[in-house]
């Protein structure tokens, strides 16, 4: 995930798919044939939705209780 936001220069690189925190809007590029198009995740489904709670909660919980709350959230998904 990167704050960078000019997506074609990734193209050289042919990197499948790009994540883009913009402002609190999380931004899913996926490589199809020369350009990147929006879409979601191919390798983490629901992934937008995750890291939006997460900033929520940034808003009002410590950095420790986030990533505590995110790691309990991803074991409880096995």
């Amino acid at each position: 995930m990167t704050s960078y936001t000019d997506i074609n220069h990734f193209l050289p690189y042919r990197v499948p798919e790009v994540w883009i925190l913009k402002g609190n809007r999380l931004l899913i590029y996926r490589l199809l044939l020369e350009s990147y198009v929006i879409t979601e995740s191919s390798y983490f489904p629901n992934v937008r939705e995750i890291v939006q709670q997460c900033l929520q909660m940034s808003n009002e919980q410590t950095t420790s209780e986030v990533i505590r709350w995110l790691k309990n959230f991803l074991h409880g998904q096995h």
